[in-house]
């Protein structure tokens, strides 16, 4: 359904026809998606003649001073790791009190969309995608930031070459004072991909999104979470006192030292999983 005008009142209009407006330099071509914090559009860089994905902050959160920090945080955090295994950031910037930040536009799908067709289990692969999650995340860790909300949703697998993108670094800084990568107290994520440090008010590290990650291939390998319950308070409960089904009597065609490194990353304290996602990596060879 074509969107109204009035969707888009922060832009500027646009000189070329069929244009949903401007933003500063960019040329907004179409909308990509939208969430609580805002849009993210499809756009041309008229400066550098190129396609880009553009991140635009809903203007009345924005004029919020902690939402339009966190935002510009994220940002930050995306454009401190340079790697192949997480989405480039181009130019972080505010145009007229609307905060906005330029990525690399990707082709391809969410790991979520990939999960959500329910094909055959093809173990190596889930192996080649946890091996580019790790990547990424060492070089992110290598940073001292942790994302705390690795999920199927914010893994980006491209079109035609399978490479793994890491996105949205958002929600990895939404409960942090500035300059504290690590968090205390906080419940902040997905309900599913949430981690036992989190249900004990502990600190979060780099073992945590380790944890989630142990997630995500739990649920490639099985087609479920090995923890979901209906609230959250319950799932907090349940990540303390419950232990996942082991992954081979859901999928017996999973390899035992897969599965059990899996099982691994679920554990419940930091200290038994495996130390940083560097090690994690070199176990998935």
């Amino acid at each position: 359904m074509p969107q109204s005008p009035q969707t888009y009142d922060f832009l500027e209009p646009s000189p070329h026809e069929g244009d949903l407006g401007m933003l500063g330099t960019y040329r907004i071509l179409g909308e990509m998606g939208r969430g609580g914090m805002g849009y993210v559009f499809r756009v041309e860089d008229t400066v550098l003649e190129r396609a880009v994905a553009l991140k635009v902050m809903n203007r009345k959160i924005a004029s919020t001073p902690n939402s339009r920090d966190r935002f510009l945080q994220e940002a930050r955090a995306m454009a401190a790791v340079h790697h192949d295994n997480v989405v480039v950031i181009f130019e972080v910037g505010t145009h007229e009190g609307t905060p906005f930040m330029a990525m690399e536009l990707l082709r391809g799908e969410t790991l979520e969309a990939v999960n959500a067709r329910k094909e055959p289990v093809d173990y190596e692969r889930v192996i080649n995608y946890a091996r580019q999650i790790c990547r990424g995340l060492a070089a992110a860790h290598a940073k001292g930031i942790v994302h705390r909300d690795i999920k199927p949703a914010n893994i980006w697998v491209e079109e035609g070459t399978e490479r793994i993108k890491i996105l949205d670094f958002g929600l990895a800084l939404a409960q942090s004072p500035a300059g504290d990568s690590t968090g205390v107290g906080s419940v902040c994520g997905t309900p599913g991909y949430l981690t036992p440090e989190q249900a004990r008010s502990d600190p979060l590290d780099d073992r945590s999104d380790l944890y989630s990650l142990g997630v995500v291939l739990y649920e490639m390998c099985t087609g479920k979470l090995p923890t979901a319950q209906p609230a959250i308070a319950e799932q907090l409960v349940a990540l303390l006192t419950r232990s996942p089904q082991p992954v081979r009597d859901l999928n017996p065609d999973i390899p035992q030292p897969l599965a059990d490194l899996i099982e691994q990353l679920l554990a419940k304290e930091p200290g038994d999983r495996p130390a940083n996602a560097l090690t994690l990596e070199k176990q998935l060879q």
